[in-house]
């Protein structure tokens, strides 16, 4: 069974939910249940970021920061 769950919010922001709702064809329940996943389902800042840093680990290259920012720097130059 649902469960309710109730958020106190301005005026004005319930203006701003409501008209996203709207514009998405979602009720504000339907909305604001989305935006909860999202926000459960999306890593945070820390868990990115961390993960990033794996990745980057992970990718061996040859090209050093200097040799990048100097294509970079080239690339703007035409």
């Amino acid at each position: 069974m649902a469960k309710k769950i109730s958020v106190y919010v301005s005026e004005e922001m319930h203006r701003t939910i409501k008209a996203a709702a709207s514009l998405q064809g979602k009720s504000l329940s339907e909305f604001m249940v989305d935006a909860a996943m999202r926000a459960l389902h999306n890593p945070d800042r820390k868990a990115a970021s961390s993960r990033m840093d794996q990745i980057r680990a992970s990718v061996k290259t040859g090209i050093s920061l200097e040799e990048i920012l100097q294509m970079r720097e080239e690339g703007r130059r035409f």
